[in-house]
């Protein structure tokens, strides 16, 4: 069936057999080719022969042989490219589809991604692992300058990650949370506080406290030059307080 593919073809239907190319050719007009050594060998050789198509579907044959090659086959031929016909009574190959009187055409559409979007291999993560291990720090997230032991234990404030943090009423949670938070904050890590107990301005009175290291109600003289240099930190508040509705 080569002599029959063109340049512009991007899609194709790979096939274990020479009349089954010749059925989908005739029933669907379809860019077909059978494998020169049957349906369950697909030399090296051949690739270069398959790489301009976007889409292959595979329909090798009706028995399970033919299954696990067209699985093995859609690992060689990229499985993000690769749809696989799966054998059945409705779904015989190509030439008893089409002696049957079936829509070959519906069954291509229907065809199985050989690729889950839900699962993937090492193979598709191998780089990003490798990337990982070559930025061990970065990938430990932003540590935080007043607390060394937290950053043994937790390694660092990580993109993606939720922290949970409990204890009892006066405990010191939001207390810690807040020097938590602005220790990470003022190396410029962007913070918004969803505070629905403690309102907004006690919040910010206590976190302007932590940056500044002093009672400011002792020093109000030095107020506004604290609260310039707080104001420029990438620090947001949301308005939200006591009981929401969910939406």
């Amino acid at each position: 069936g080569l002599p029959l593919i063109s340049r512009r073809d991007t899609e194709l239907v790979l096939t274990g057999w020479e009349l089954d190319a010749l059925a989908l050719h005739q029933a669907t007009g379809v860019a077909s080719l059978a494998l020169p050594r049957g349906a369950t060998c697909l030399p090296p050789a051949l690739l270069p022969y398959l790489e301009q198509f976007k889409r292959i579907t595979l329909w090798l044959g009706e028995d399970l042989r033919s299954w696990e090659a067209a699985k093995l086959f859609a690992r060689k031929l990229s499985l993000k490219r690769c749809s696989l016909v799966r054998p059945g009574d409705l779904q015989p190959r190509p030439l008893e589809a089409l002696n049957q009187g079936l829509n070959l055409t519906k069954i291509l559409r229907a065809a199985l991604p050989a690729s889950h979007k839900s699962i993937v291999s090492f193979r598709q993560l191998r780089e990003e692992v490798f990337g990982e291990l070559v930025n061990t720090e970065q990938v430990a997230g932003v540590k935080w300058a007043r607390f060394p032991e937290l950053n043994k234990l937790l390694k660092g404030h990580r993109r993606g990650e939720l922290t949970v943090f409990t204890g009892p009423t006066g405990s010191g949670k939001t207390t810690f949370i807040s020097e938590y938070a602005l220790d990470l904050c003022m190396q410029g890590v962007c913070t918004l506080w969803g505070s629905f107990e403690i309102n907004n301005v006690r919040l910010a009175k206590i976190m302007l406290t932590q940056f500044a290291g002093r009672r400011l109600e002792d020093q109000l003289e030095l107020y506004d030059e604290w609260a310039d240099r707080f104001e420029d930190l990438p620090l947001y508040f949301m308005t939200f307080h006591g009981q929401q509705n969910i939406k």
